[in-house]
């Protein structure tokens, strides 16, 4: 088994010693702006609604629509309805 030797390490740096521009971390400060980060959500407004329980929300009736079909090709015995932001049903 090797020897072990003591571990060296590096000599304390001065305080007033600057750091290289490589190793220098200046965070920006970060603004939070609400109303900039409600454009960016997209706003749902249509849920798709299986056998009485929601399961997925989508942004356009269309897509709701195309989903809805979808399930309803594949599992005919299921009740699927598409209920819009206000709560109304569009589709059953």
């Amino acid at each position: 088994m090797p020897e072990s030797q003591p571990l060296k390490l590096p000599e304390k740096a001065k305080r007033d010693e600057t750091w290289p521009a490589a190793q220098q971390n200046h965070a920006a400060p970060v603004e939070k702006n609400d109303q900039r980060d409600a454009e960016i959500l997209p706003k749902i407004t249509y849920k798709l609604e299986v056998d009485g329980r929601l399961k997925s929300e989508h942004p356009t009736e269309e897509a709701a629509l195309l989903v809805a079909r979808e399930l309803k090709r594949k599992f005919p015995q299921l009740r699927v309805a598409i209920i819009d932001a206000k709560g109304q049903r569009a589709l059953q």
